[in-house]
């Protein structure tokens, strides 16, 4: 999907993702960074929280004073509620990854309101929050089912630069991805369920802190490009 600034939020516009696109979904390029005036660029972190990877991830923002936005599924939250807990203490940005990440290729608008609606009761049960954004999961969001994402006033989520760390890519694949990819206002697409590219990940993060970028959350990316 496009993803552009539009009246202080977010024009959505159908586009690819990092799976093949349904049929009621048309096939563009990845949308292009936002436009910031400063460095600031965003991480998507989907998947968590998991108790492997997740806190590894939060040390390494918390030492550099950095915030990320963490797209967590209903299950995992109630699975491991003082890490979900500790991502809103943190001064993180909660989204919506659906309860149970199924692949919304096989779910009708019935089924996908019904895991939005789980999972943001859940989140909203441990954490106090409700997410304002939606993350879709495995297969393309189609034009019918973001429908049904915005009805339940949800933005959906997307990103400009794919750290690919979902194609279980050898040893310090990731960090080359991002690091040669990012340009200020970009979204980097990451995950917290894949163990050796999140070991990975602190140095990055140190690596693009020492280039001048500064990490935020995608809605606090969003507000400045804005402006």
């Amino acid at each position: 999907m496009f993803l552009s600034v539009l009246a202080g939020g977010l024009l959505l516009v159908p586009g690819a993702g990092s799976h093949a696109a349904g049929p009621d979904v048309l096939a563009q390029d990845l949308p292009q960074p936002l436009p910031v005036e400063g460095k600031e660029i965003a991480f998507v972190i989907e998947d968590g929280p998991l108790p492997q990877t997740t806190p590894l991830l939060l040390d390494a923002l918390k030492k550099l004073g950095m915030k990320a936005t963490f797209a967590v599924t209903g299950k995992n939250v109630l699975a491991n509620p003082e890490i979900a807990r500790r991502i809103v203490a943190e001064g993180h940005e909660l989204a919506n990854h659906t309860f149970s990440h199924p692949n919304l290729d096989t779910l009708n608008p019935d089924d996908l309101v019904k895991e939005i609606r789980a999972a943001e009761q859940a989140i909203l049960r441990v954490t106090g929050v409700r997410p304002r954004c939606f993350r879709a999961t495995d297969g393309e969001l189609s034009v019918s089912l973001r429908g049904e994402v915005r009805q339940e006033g949800y933005e959906v989520l997307e990103y400009t630069l794919d750290s690919e760390d979902w194609r279980n890519p050898p040893p310090g694949q990731v960090s080359r991805v991002i690091l040669m990819g990012v340009t200020p206002g970009s979204v980097i697409l990451a995950h917290d369920s894949f163990p050796k590219s999140v070991k990975e990940m602190p140095a990055v993060f140190d690596a693009l802190a020492k280039r001048g970028f500064l990490l935020c959350t995608v809605s606090q990316l969003r507000s400045l490009a804005s402006h």
